[in-house]
């Protein structure tokens, strides 16, 4: 995938998003997902810092040479057992909940409806760049736009879930999201795993 093809599967899955949250009810926030400890609205309130992310990292371009080169390699290494996907699960969520209360159902969809959308808008004059992704890593923008793409797609699932919904995600995100998924797990395992030549103890790749 094209950056530019990346951002227009981001930019689909966040229009995604917004038509969920105004359909929403009162009834529909507090319900459960299958995330332990997570109602719909803080796992919304989670997902909608992406958008609001996006809007920022695209003004942390910088001239350093990439950390990592794919958005695989830096997941590989978050969701290593000592790495911030483990060690920072109860921080997250912490603050899921935090965010949740915080701020209002409007603001909480309008991540999605209207910061999200600029922020695609801004990236796809930048073109080709690199970001500092908040601290962490040195990205090709491209690749950064896949973890939204991936962290859109994985999240739109729980949501559709949680609503006792068919899934309904635009192909481009869920084909993207499988790719980038496969990347994240090593090729032999992967491979023999997926042709039931192997039971390897490989699933989840990503938590």
């Amino acid at each position: 995938m094209t950056l530019e093809d990346r951002l227009t599967t981001l930019d689909e899955l966040w229009s995604a998003w917004a038509a969920v949250g105004a359909g929403l009810t009162g009834a529909d926030w507090p319900r459960p997902t299958r995330l332990d400890g997570w109602d719909l609205r803080a796992l919304w309130a989670h997902a909608a810092g992406w958008p609001f992310g996006f809007s920022m990292l695209v003004g942390r371009v910088t001239d350093a040479e990439p950390t990592h080169r794919r958005a695989a390699e830096l997941l590989r290494e978050f969701n290593e057992p000592g790495g911030i996907a483990n060690t920072g699960r109860d921080q997250v969520a912490g603050a899921a909940r935090d965010d949740a209360a915080r701020y209002t159902t409007e603001q909480l969809v309008g991540q999605f409806a209207v910061t999200g959308p600029e922020a695609v808008a801004v990236a796809r004059g930048l073109g080709p760049v690199t970001v500092d992704y908040f601290g962490r890593a040195v990205l090709p923008l491209a690749e950064a736009v896949s973890i939204g793409v991936l962290e859109a797609t994985v999240h739109l699932l729980d949501v559709q879930r949680a609503l006792g919904r068919t899934p309904a995600v635009p192909e481009a995100g869920l084909a993207h999201t499988a790719e980038v998924l496969a990347q994240i797990a090593p090729p032999v395992d992967f491979i023999e795993a997926a042709t039931g030549r192997a039971s390897a103890d490989l699933f989840p790749v990503l938590s």
